[in-house]
């Protein structure tokens, strides 16, 4: 009789006890098999599929779907299931073994998926360099690469930072100049892509940002949005509360948020129009109101995504030229009570230096994405971004056969800016630069 093959999955945590899988679905091509699983284990026959592309699918009860890749590989009696990358270190084997029953003889693959006993999650932003040729992408994987080995080089000298990455921490990322998102486990040597979803139905038009008619195909297009990213975390509130560990934007930025897309509201949708409350549908980027409640609805399952010691940053500048001349202008005042004088926007400003550092304390770092952010989710996030009035830099560090790429503000270049937050504000920067919120 002739061997018959199958393929069994199972998902335990880190001390081999069942995970709660609800059901396991195998996709092979056009077939599909789906199994309800028992004490975390399914058994499926391989009877029917052919050789190529596959994955295996597991529904998890308190936590999201979890994705394997699979290519199954012609073999004598029957398919025989391959990882297409270098297997993920969370399933670093599809064990062989052969089985006998009732004088059948049976060839089970064995893939045993381990994972943390709760989800974690670090969920990463590239946005579209509409004006340059950075890849910031390549930001964000360097980001993961850090934060899985609990060491960086942006200060151009390896030190150590709390490792925020696991073996099975999944890793998301949202890229809008390609329009999709992706997520990706840790492997040997690098990652395991697990998915790759286009968000919306096109991808982003990244054709010149100055022109109008590439600025109105931006804004009309169903391509990706902060929205998704929005709804992303809300439903990843809603499974596993408390999963996401870090968020991270890298992109330009200004007070209003991060600039993914570089896309504008049609003009009812801004200040003084008809419904300037409501987000624009066609907005893809970022904006101050975002968080309130006519715009958000599921705020409560958005917040309730992020971890008890979660971090968000805001990478990019905030080089608001107002911004800075006032604080420049402040800082040079001997007391509180010298009169200072700055270009606001074209209009000569005068105020003594007190109203100044009221005006700096009470609206420009209020009034700004960060701060909407982690009002919003109550605190639950320490949550970073660039100071006001400065600007961003990109450094690379080649360390061997690697490059690492970081963005951070240039303390040199702004010393005079530092010197005066911390004294006057008492804000003193991390280590790329950034300021907590």
């Amino acid at each position: 009789m002739p061997a018959t093959h199958h393929l069994e999955v199972v998902a335990v945590d880190e001390k081999g006890a069942a995970l709660n899988v609800s059901t396991v679905t195998l996709t092979s091509g056009l077939a599909v098999s789906r199994s309800v699983a028992v004490s975390g284990a399914v058994r499926i026959a391989l009877s029917g599929v052919n050789p190529g592309r596959g994955e295996v699918c597991f529904s998890f009860v308190d936590r999201p779907d979890f994705i394997l890749p699979l290519t199954f590989v012609k073999g004598t009696e029957g398919p025989v299931p391959t990882f297409p990358q270098e297997a993920p270190l969370c399933c670093p084997t599809i064990q062989r073994t052969q089985e006998t029953a009732l004088g059948a003889a049976k060839t089970v693959f064995t893939l045993t998926l381990t994972l943390a006993s709760a989800h974690s999650e670090v969920v990463l932003v590239a946005g579209w360099d509409y004006s340059g040729g950075a890849n910031n992408v390549a930001y964000c994987n360097t980001c993961r690469e850090d934060l899985y080995s609990g060491s960086t080089h942006r200060t151009g000298m390896k030190t150590t930072i709390p490792k925020r990455i696991d073996t099975p921490t999944v890793v998301t990322l949202f890229d809008f100049k390609s329009g999709e998102r992706s997520r990706s486990v840790k492997s040997a040597s690098g990652w395991f892509d697990l998915d790759r979803v286009l968000q919306g139905t096109v991808k982003p038009h990244v054709a010149k940002y100055s022109e109008t008619v590439n600025q109105k195909r931006r804004h009309d297009d169903d391509s990706i949005s902060i929205l998704h990213v929005y709804d992303y975390l809300a439903e990843l509130g809603l499974k596993a509360p408390g999963a996401l560990r870090e968020f991270h934007l890298f992109s330009h930025a200004w007070a209003g948020g991060p600039i993914l897309a570089n896309t504008t509201e049609d003009i009812g949708y801004r200040s003084g129009g008809t419904s300037a409350a409501l987000r624009d549908p066609g907005d893809k980027d970022p904006r101050l109101k975002d968080f309130d409640p006519v715009n958000m609805p599921r705020l409560a399952d958005l917040k309730a995504a992020f971890a008890t010691d979660s971090v968000v940053k805001v990478w990019g500048c905030l080089a608001t030229t107002a911004y800075r001349n006032l604080i420049r202008a402040t800082a040079s005042a001997k007391s509180d009570t010298d009169t200072v004088t700055y270009d606001w926007s074209g209009t000569k400003v005068t105020k003594t230096a007190a109203e100044s550092k009221t005006y700096l304390r009470d609206v420009i770092l209020k009034y700004n994405y960060m701060e909407k952010l982690s009002a919003a989710i109550g605190g639950r996030a320490k949550v970073y971004g660039a100071p006001p009035g400065m600007g961003a830099n990109l450094r690379a560090v080649p360390v061997g056969k690697k490059t690492f790429n970081y963005m951070y503000v240039d303390g040199t270049i702004y010393k005079r800016e530092y010197d005066f937050l911390k004294s006057a504000m008492g804000l003193v920067p991390d280590d790329t630069g950034y300021l907590f919120f």
